[in-house]
């Protein structure tokens, strides 16, 4: 009954045209529920059964991460959406204010983050003529830099055929794309011999669970050249848009700490450095093999 009133409460608000106070004090709500496991179930199935869902929804962030059109939240169109910030023309008013605060969240600033440190280092890499091997590639937008050069030194692979044809089309016939799962092509790979000089992925481990964790780890220690780096990024449990992309999204991710991290490397034998990002949203992992 509590969950059910306070929804009604930001009914009200958004009503009445105090959607900016409205949004925080969601977001807020649900931070809190999230954090008393023995009851998120209830304030999240409150919500889920709510008309404040049917408003929501009328944000195209939210509603492209709820529907799923590709099959799963965090595609490649919707992490463009992050990175430009940018809508469609056919949204509503009230769909454009609630959006305005989502894609501002800690969270989607942490997502623009990631993107920018890994062009820096992928940039690095690129110059040097390393090889370079991206797993689960997206749309590939942290290497725009050398868009329309030469990208022959760099693997992309990811299991989404219309992320691939974007980058395709963006980066020309240099681009080497592989339409497969992560764990298939690293597979073919050891079996080929291949070697690369640097490993990365930016969004995978938050939806692999600890075995498949402990797998890439391995796989990639196996195809990476001496001296060779294997990077990935993974968001941490506590991140203030927890609940918010719990329940509002529809986004359930695999939470991990800097920590949690290090032990996964440790595992495999791997010199780790660990750290949190500055929105303190993402924890990153810079493995070496020992």
């Amino acid at each position: 009954m509590h969950d059910q009133r306070f929804f009604d409460q930001v009914v009200w608000m958004i009503d009445s045209g105090a959607i900016d106070t409205a949004m925080p004090m969601l977001a807020g709500k649900l931070y809190g529920a999230y954090g008393h496991h023995e009851g998120w179930a209830r304030t999240r199935h409150a919500y889920l059964g709510h008309p404040l869902r049917s408003i929501m929804m009328e944000d195209p962030y939210i509603a492209r991460c709820v529907t799923k059109p590709r099959g799963y939240a965090g595609d490649a169109e919707l992490i463009d959406v992050i990175y430009d910030r940018k809508l469609p023309d056919e949204v509503t008013p009230r769909g454009k204010r609630i959006f305005e605060h989502g894609i501002e969240f800690q969270a989607s600033e942490g997502v623009r983050q990631r993107r920018n440190a890994a062009e820096q280092f992928v940039e690095v890499a690129y110059k040097q003529g390393k090889r370079i091997l991206c797993l689960a590639c997206g749309h590939f937008r942290e290497g725009m830099p050398f868009a329309g050069q030469d990208i022959g030194n760099i693997q992309l692979v990811d299991q989404d055929p219309l992320s691939l044809e974007v980058v395709r089309q963006r980066f020309g016939a240099s681009a080497n794309c592989h339409e497969a799962n992560v764990f298939n092509y690293l597979r073919g790979a050891i079996a080929r011999g291949e070697k690369f000089d640097l490993v990365y992925t930016l969004g995978l481990t938050d939806y692999l669970d600890d075995r498949a964790m402990g797998l890439l780890h391995r796989m990639a220690k196996a195809v990476l050249a001496p001296g060779g780096e294997f990077i990935l990024a993974n968001f941490v449990p506590g991140h203030l848009a927890i609940g918010w992309m719990d329940a509002v999204m529809e986004w359930q991710l695999i939470y991990r700490e800097p920590e949690d991290l290090a032990r996964f490397a440790a595992a495999e034998g791997f010199n780790a450095k660990t750290w949190l990002d500055q929105t303190g949203a993402i924890a990153w992992s810079k493995m070496v093999a020992a």
